[in-house]
């Protein structure tokens, strides 16, 4: 005698639960395929949107280089221009008002000396020096050597030299007075 598989399961029943089996067996390998077309779509999407910012971030960078570079070329032609007018205003200024000079001498001088001739002259162009010429006269010496010392003393008069001091008679200087007046007459060279 042989034996037989006899299956008590209807047949249908068995059809259902292999159609069920294959269908979840597809419908899984579907679901991974899906997920992995998916992942690779979501990742080249990525690696795109990254490339794309990176060329709209460098052209951004570039748009912004730019207008730094034209910015600083105007913040230069500024520079160059505001040099120009330092440079103008250095030669005004380097000239030193020649009523800060005057007013000092008056200040320094007293009543017993008078100046009839100031000569100021620059010594070179790029140096702030002056030479200043004095000439006049003086009651006596006394009070040419307090003039000489008040102006030396001063720290705007350097190199203060007497270049010379001659008596004058003068015979006209009062009305009504016959006798000669004796002065002195002075040239003092000093550096401003």
């Amino acid at each position: 005698m042989a034996l037989r598989e006899i299956n008590l399961i209807p047949a249908e029943i068995l059809h259902r639960q292999h159609l069920r089996r294959h269908m979840c067996f597809w419908a899984g390998c579907f679901l991974v395929s899906l997920t992995l077309i998916f992942g690779v779509h979501l990742y080249q999407a990525r690696a795109v949107q990254v490339r794309k910012q990176t060329v709209t971030k460098l052209k951004k960078q570039h748009m912004q280089l730019g207008a730094k570079i034209e910015e600083i070329g105007q913040i230069q032609k500024e520079l160059s221009k505001l040099t120009g007018q330092q440079a103008v205003l250095n030669k005004i200024t380097r000239n030193q008002p020649y009523s800060r000079v005057l007013w000092k001498l008056a200040e320094i001088i007293n009543s017993g000396t008078w100046l009839t001739q100031l000569a100021i002259e620059r010594v070179t162009d790029t140096n702030d020096e002056h030479n200043l010429k004095l000439t006049g006269f003086s009651h006596s010496n006394k009070d040419l050597g307090d003039f000489l010392n008040r102006l030396s003393n001063e720290p705007m008069f350097m190199d203060v030299v007497l270049q010379y001091a001659l008596e004058v008679k003068d015979a006209g200087s009062r009305k009504g007075t016959a006798s000669a007046l004796t002065l002195i007459q002075f040239q003092i060279d000093c550096h401003v």
